[in-house]
């Protein structure tokens, strides 16, 4: 008797272990990170092109992490005053969501701004968060109709951070908490990105922003579950087999190996 409890504790283990895997996990996104850098390296080429405008602004790479010192001379135009990172290219077809994403910080703020944007290259349309430090602290949700803010207390030390784009709306995250979600259809058909990380000041006051494990990645449906679903959809012979089953995916050569040993087992 104790064999046989022994062999159904396993057959159990083993069952669940397959359907959770062959079944439940048949609909479920991807995600693949297509862009990344952690300043460990000593270079940007290959990942990025340094944009900077304006004497006293530089950029450097310190303890892996990309470092910015911005300078003004009162131009009050951050065309002609800043540090900047633009990223190469970045491609992604046939996505469900996007997350770009890391961390920064704001050292010493003054009178500068701090950015982190994302360009559509193909429509010249932006998104993205900026800290602000002037007349107070604030954050802005830059977005292709114009920009929102709020009162937010600078990051002085490292913050996470991420942009999650959906087709209609985009989240903006800090610290693992969403801090703003705003409608937007704008990028729906985007598929040629590039990041800006910097930022620029207005006065001889230096100011210092660090980022750190920059990402992009992207959740899709893969390719044969799309299909499989256009299938169950446009099917009726499929609809019905799929009603009479519970699910289209697990009524399989899966399901009816585990049927077979249960008959075995009953018989025993």
């Amino acid at each position: 008797m104790k064999v046989r409890k022994g062999s159904f504790l396993l057959l159990f283990l083993f069952l669940s272990g397959l359907l959770a895997f062959s079944g439940l996990t048949a609909g479920n996104p991807s995600e693949k990170v297509v862009f990344h850098d952690d300043f460990s390296s000593g270079s940007i080429g290959g990942k990025w092109t340094l944009d900077i405008a304006g004497s006293g602004n530089r950029f450097s790479e310190e303890d892996g992490a990309a470092v910015f010192e911005t300078y003004g001379l009162r131009l009050k135009d951050y065309h002609k005053e800043h540090a900047f990172l633009r990223s190469k290219v970045i491609t992604i077809e046939n996505w469900d969501s996007i997350t770009f994403s890391g961390v920064w910080k704001f050292t010493d703020p003054g009178t500068a701004e701090m950015w982190f944007r994302v360009y559509d290259l193909d429509s010249g349309k932006y998104l993205g968060m900026r800290y602000i430090s002037w007349p107070s602290d604030k954050i802005a949700y830059d977005l292709p109709d114009g920009a929102l803010s709020e009162a937010r207390k600078i990051p002085k030390e490292y913050k996470s951070f991420k942009i999650v784009l959906y087709k209609d709306h985009v989240e903006f995250w800090e610290s693992g908490g969403l801090i703003k979600n705003a409608s937007t259809k704008e990028f729906g058909d985007a598929t040629h990105f590039q990041l800006l990380i910097g930022g620029w000041d207005d006065s001889p006051l230096k100011s210092h922003m660090y980022f750190d494990e920059v990402r992009v990645s992207y959740e899709f449906t893969p390719t044969e579950t799309r299909t499989q679903s256009q299938i169950e959809t446009s099917s009726p012979e499929k609809t019905s087999s799929t009603a009479s089953t519970g699910s289209g995916k697990t009524c399989g050569p899966g399901l009816m190996a585990i049927l077979v040993i249960l008959a075995a087992i009953r018989r025993r």
